[in-house]
C-alpha cells in the first residue's frame, strides 16, 4: 500500500508550531508495511486542502489527514474531503446527540458552531475519537474509478491524532492488508572520519542497485554521515537477515569508518570496547576545554573506564601538572606535535589509565598561537607508546572543538580495533 500524509493548519506554514504528528503516523504506518511516499501541508484554504487531497488520492491508496476537524470557520477539513469527493455533506444527529451530552456532563449548552462538528462528507463514516470532541472521518471506496481508496481525518491534537491512529486506522489498515502484511524495518549505520562524498564513492553501486532493503546516505549534523538501510519482510526476523546481509556488504567496503549503528555514539562505541578489554582511560585537554572529559561522561557507566581528566588551558599549567618540559613550550606555540605527546603522557601518569588522550590546536575565531584556526594535534599514550595526529578543521569555534574531541575519541576506538 502507498500512502500519504496531509497535515492541515496555517499555524504550521507560519511556524507557530512544530509539526510532530506526520513523524509519528509515519512511523506506525511503516510498523505494518506501508509505504509513506509523500507528506503535504496545506493552510486554512478549501480549494488547497481539496486540491491536496484529490492530488493524494491520485498517487496513493491511503490518505491520512490531521487537523482542521475543529467547530470554528477555519476548520475545513470536512469540507475539503466532500469537495474532493464531490459529495454534500450530512447532518449525523447521533453525533450532534453525542456533543450535546458531552458538553451537558459539563454544564456547557453547545451552539450551532459546535454542531458543525456533527456533519459528515456523504459516503464517509465516523472515525471514533476516544479522548477528544472531534469525530473523525473515515472513507473507503472509489475515487475517479479506481477502488480501495482509504481517506483517514484526525484532530491536529497530538493525543487525540494517537489514540485515533493506534486505536483505529492501524487495525483497520492492518486488516485490509490480511496476509499480504509486511512490516518495514529501518537500521542507520553510523560513519565518522569521512565526508558524504567519500562514503557514496565507496558503496555506489549498493545506493544505486539495492531495493529491498534500501540504502540511502544522511548528512547528520557535521560529524558524521548516516546510511539508512530500509527492509520489507514479513517480520522482524526476515527483515534482521536482509538488514545484516547489506550491512556486511558495507563494512566490508568501508571498514572502521562505520563505528556503529542506530542509537550507538562514537563515545559509546569507544567505552565498550574498554569495558571488553578491562582498560581505562584518562584525558589531558587543552582546547577542548572539557568538552572530550564531557561526552565520555554523558555515557551511562562511564566511571567503570573512565579515570579522569585534567583541563590545562594556560601554558604554566601544562608543566606544572601535566608535566610538559618548558622547552617543549618556550618561544613556541603549544599547538605542537611535542605539547600533545607530553600532554597525553602526563594525563597516563597521573590518572594510571592504560590509555590517555590529549587535546591541543587552535579553536579560534581568532589564532592566539600563531597557529592556522582549526589546526589540531591529538595523541594517544598507549602501554607501547604515543600516537600523535595532526588535523585540521573547518567551522566555528564550538564546532572546531566538538570535532577534536570526538575524534580523538575515534582515534582510540580505531587504536583498539587494530590492537
Amino acid at each position: 500500500m502507498r500512502a500519504e500524509i496531509l497535515c492541515v493548519g496555517s499555524e504550521l506554514l507560519l511556524g507557530q508550531i512544530i509539526d510532530t504528528n506526520a513523524a509519528y503516523i509515519a512511523g506506525q504506518l511503516a510498523r505494518i508495511g506501508i509505504d509513506l511516499h509523500r507528506k503535504q501541508t496545506a493552510g486554512d484554504n478549501l480549494e488547497r486542502i481539496s486540491d491536496c487531497i484529490q492530488g493524494a488520492l491520485r498517487r496513493a491508496d491511503v490518505l491520512v489527514i490531521t487537523g482542521g476537524l475543529g467547530p470554528t470557520t477555519d476548520d475545513l477539513t470536512r469540507e475539503a474531503i466532500a469537495v474532493a469527493l464531490g459529495v454534500p455533506l450530512e447532518y449525523q444527529e447521533n453525533l450532534a446527540q453525542n456533543l450535546r451530552e458531552h458538553f451537558a456532563k459539563r454544564n456547557y449548552q453547545i451552539g450551532e458552531t459546535t454542531l458543525r462538528q456533527a456533519y459528515l462528507p456523504a459516503s464517509c463514516i465516523e472515525l471514533h475519537n476516544p479522548v477528544g470532541t472531534a469525530p473523525g472521518v473515515q472513507f473507503e471506496g472509489e475515487f475517479e474509478g479506481i477502488g480501495g481508496k482509504w481517506i483517514f481525518a484526525v484532530p491536529g491534537v497530538p493525543r487525540e491524532m494517537r489514540e485515533m491512529l493506534d486505536g483505529g486506522i492501524v487495525p483497520i489498515l492492518s486488516a485490509s492488508m490480511g496476509g499480504e502484511r509486511q512490516i518495514i524495518v529501518s537500521r542507520i549505520l553510523r560513519a565518522f572520519g569521512i565526508g558524504e562524498s567519500g562514503l557514496a564513492d565507496q558503496v555506489e553501486d549498493i545506493l544505486t542497485s539495492a531495493t529491498n532493503p534500501t540504502v540511502a546516505p544522511l548528512i547528520f549534523g557535521n560529524t558524521e554521515v548516516h546510511l539508512r538501510l530500509t527492509a520489507k519482510a514479513r517480520d522482524e526476523a526476515a527483515a534482521k537477515i536482509l538488514l545484516d546481509e547489506t550491512e556486511n556488504q558495507i563494512r566490508a567496503r568501508v571498514g572502521t569508518f562505520i563505528f556503529g549503528s542506530d542509537a550507538q555514539t562514537v563515545p559509546s562505541v569507544t567505552l565498550d570496547l574498554l569495558k571488553s578489554r578491562k582498560e581505562t582511560l584518562g584525558v589531558a585537554e587543552s582546547l577542548t576545554g572539557g568538552v572530550l572529559s564531557a561526552f565520555i561522561t554523558d555515557v551511562a557507566g562511564s566511571s567503570v573506564v573512565f579515570r579522569g581528566g585534567i583541563t590545562a588551558y594556560n601554558a604554566e599549567l601544562k608543566c606544572e601538572i601535566l608535566g610538559v618540559k618548558a622547552e617543549s613550550v618556550a618561544g613556541k606555540s603549544v599547538v605542537s606535535e611535542v605539547v600533545a605527546r607530553e600532554m597525553a603522557l602526563g594525563a597516563q601518569k597521573i590518572t594510571g589509565a592504560t590509555y590517555a588522550l590529549a587535546t591541543t590546536g587552535e579553536a579560534g575565531p581568532e589564532s592566539q598561537s600563531g597557529a592556522v584556526v582549526g589546526t589540531v594535534y591529538l595523541a594517544l599514550a598507549h602501554p607501547g607508546g604515543v600516537l600523535v595526529e595532526k588535523r585540521e578543521f573547518h567551522g566555528d569555534r564550538d564546532a572546531i572543538r566538538k570535532r577534536a574531541a570526538l575524534s580523538a575519541l575515534d582515534l582510540l576506538r580505531r587504536f583498539l580495533l587494530q590492537s
